[in-house]
């Protein structure tokens, strides 16, 4: 069975996905901390992502916040740390990255596309029947942008 892109308009000359299938984290942690880094630069994409795996910075949240408390910081009402996200996040992107290298794509790499969706739900022991585990496929997609041209004014 193939696997199913969330992004449609993949372009291999200008771009390079990474995906996680099947990742034990959160699927509403993990909507949002993609939402944090959607349309950032790489590197500064990976500095946010390891300042919260230090609790250093916070994600804002916008879709999941029922009873989340407010956190520090500039235009942030609720928030949090997915630092298990954040490291699985993290591993997913710098794995982009070395593929944008290999593929040769050159200058200053953008978060294209991050998208979460639910992954398979698997059982493990607990009491009577077992519990099942969460899981998330993750889907991240680097591309180098392209220059507008400047339009000459008359």
């Amino acid at each position: 069975m193939a696997y199913k892109y969330s992004y449609e308009n993949f372009d291999k000359e200008k771009m390079a996905r990474s995906f996680g299938v099947n990742l034990p984290v959160s699927l509403k942690k993990s909507v949002e901390t993609l939402r944090a880094i959607r349309g950032k630069r790489v590197e500064s994409a990976i500095k946010f992502l390891e300042a919260v795996i230090e609790e250093k910075s916070v994600v804002p949240y916008h879709r999941y916040r029922s009873e989340m408390p407010h956190k520090r910081g500039a235009g942030i009402a609720a928030g949090g740390f997915p630092v298990n996200v954040a490291k699985s996040v993290l591993v997913l992107l710098k794995n982009a990255q070395k593929n944008a290298l290999e593929q040769e794509i050159s200058g200053t790499l953008y978060v294209q596309s991050a998208s979460a969706r639910k992954g398979s739900r698997r059982y493990h022991m607990g009491r009577n029947m077992g519990r099942q585990m969460k899981s998330t496929s993750i889907e991240i997609i680097v591309a180098q942008r392209e220059q507008k041209k400047a339009v000459a004014k008359k």
